[in-house]
């Protein structure tokens, strides 16, 4: 089941390519013309090998007036720890490069830290040389913004490393965020409802009370033309309460295993955690009595 959490980032790229330009320079120094012109392909070029093989997003970038692709970017939300990935990643990026022929990057988003670090390793292919390390925006990178001001004038890659638990959630770095969500919502109301949903959805109840006092009061000079804040608040209550179950019963599983005495591997635990499928938590709570192994719930 693909989550909120999973899709949120990758629909801020399709909505915003350019943000994987201000990440590019931003957090890997890689230089990309204020002129160009950039476009998400997701719609009809993510399927870049045989049909066991998507991409999440792919975004092209043109430079210096061309018309054809002079940067190439995969985008890829991560969750939970995948070694098949190791295997897909290469494939996708070797495939993106055949078809644009011009540098093309990895860009995965973490908002885990153990994931984060698992996926910034080498991913070794053999040949001499052609090994792969992917770009990670996660726990671990630098936060792209530092003041409000610059979140306004960067508002949707401000969010976006909001979501990958780049920006932390204390008291000055939620004003920040705010400043962002701020600025998309005064330019479209709509779409500053679905990005304001999808930071509260990730965000604590403190770090929600003292988001929720931004609004109210405004920050910085950065204030909502309208009240998004509550208005998502109350339309994702439901929601909220139903991550609530899928968080405890989850944490029910990992309690079953390790009461059982058996090991619990990251994959595992991640797998688990991040699921908000309530009936496959239900039967892997069944399973979690009587498995041999903690990877037999996934059997």
């Amino acid at each position: 089941m693909v989550s909120t959490k999973h899709e949120g980032p990758i629909q801020i790229i399709r909505d915003n390519p350019e943000v994987v330009a201000q990440l590019l320079t931003t957090a890997f120094g890689i230089e990309v013309s204020d002129a160009a012109i950039i476009r998400s392909t997701s719609e009809s070029c993510t399927q870049l090998a045989p049909a066991a093989y998507v991409a999440d997003n792919v975004v092209e970038i043109c430079e210096a007036g061309s018309t054809e692709p002079t940067i190439g970017v995969i985008a890829e939300t991560q969750l939970a720890k995948d070694p098949d990935k190791h295997g897909s990643w290469p494939l996708y990026l070797t495939s993106l490069h055949a078809k644009l022929m011009c540098p093309c990057y990895l860009l995965v988003i973490c908002p885990s830290r153990s994931v984060a670090e698992w996926a910034r390793e080498k991913i070794q292919i053999g040949h001499p040389g052609f090994d792969l390390v992917p770009y990670v925006i996660g726990p671990g990178v630098d936060p792209p913004v530092a003041t409000p001001d610059q979140a306004a004038q960067m508002p949707e890659m401000t969010i976006l490393a909001a979501l990958a638990n780049i920006i932390p959630t204390d008291k000055e770095s939620l004003e920040i965020t705010h400043a962002a969500l701020a600025t998309i919502s005064n330019e479209d109301e709509e779409k500053g409802d679905l990005y304001t949903d999808l930071v509260v959805g990730v965000l604590s109840k403190a770090a929600r009370k003292i988001l929720e006092g931004y609004v109210k009061a405004g920050a910085a000079g950065y204030k909502f033309k309208s009240e998004p804040f509550r208005r998502a608040h109350a339309e994702g209550r439901a929601e909220g309460r139903a991550e609530g179950r899928a968080e405890g019963e989850a944490e029910s599983v990992l309690k079953v295993l390790e009461a059982r005495g058996l090991s619990v591997s990251d994959a595992v635990r991640e797998q688990i955690l991040s699921c908000t499928d309530q009936k496959r938590l239900d039967q892997w709570l069944v399973r979690a009595t009587t498995a041999e192994r903690a990877d037999h719930l996934f059997d």
